[in-house]
Parts: C-alpha cells; sequence; structure tokens
C-alpha cells in the first residue's frame, strides 16, 4: 500500500503532482515485475488500484508500532485491486479525469 500527498510539504492542491507521481510509481511497478519475470523465468502477476480522496493515517500497535491508512479512499483501492485484471491499473473515474488532463493514458 502506498499513499501521496499526505502532508502540507507534498500534497498539491492545485497542480495535482502527487497524484501524477503515485500514477508513476505504480507504472514502475508494472515495469519492474515485467523485468523481474523476464530475468527469473517467472509469471508473477500485479493488480494495481489507485484512487483519490481523504485518509487517515496513523501508528498502531505498542509492541510493535506500525504505520497504516484508513478510509473509504483506501477500501476503493483495495476492492480494485483485489477484483482488477492482472498487469492493469485501475483507477476511478475521479483520478482518470486528473490524469488525463495531464496527458496520462
Amino acid at each position: 500500500m502506498a499513499a501521496s500527498g499526505l502532508n502540507a510539504a507534498t500534497y498539491d492542491r492545485e497542480g495535482r503532482s502527487h497524484i501524477a507521481a503515485l500514477a508513476d510509481y505504480a507504472m514502475q511497478l508494472m515495469e519492474q515485475m515485467k523485468y523481474i519475470n523476464e530475468h527469473s523465468f517467472n509469471n508473477f502477476q500485479m493488480k494495481i488500484g489507485l484512487n483519490m480522496g481523504p485518509v487517515v493515517a496513523g501508528v498502531i500497535g505498542a509492541r510493535k508500532p506500525q504505520y497504516d491508512i484508513w478510509g473509504n479512499t483506501v477500501n476503493v483501492s483495495s476492492r480494485m485491486d483485489s477484483t482488477g485484471v492482472p498487469d492493469r491499473i485501475q483507477v476511478t473515474t475521479d483520478l482518470y479525469q486528473v490524469l488525463a488532463a495531464k496527458g496520462y493514458v
């Protein structure tokens, strides 16, 4: 799981560069998977779901602290991942509109 634009230093309300960075990261992950498969003679598959919206983030656990994020935004992304087409990146309509305006296909 990855998130982008979680604080004032990385959140770009007008240019939405944090969303483009997340999409670029997802595409690089897919390319890296192809490379791994080619060089390890495997056929690993990956599904990615991208969404945008509010999340709650924090550290949980006293003995083994872990950083995690929650919210409907995360739940929708998770559902897209679990029900998505292998080797594809699924996006919501809102995210698609932002990325299309930036020239992403």
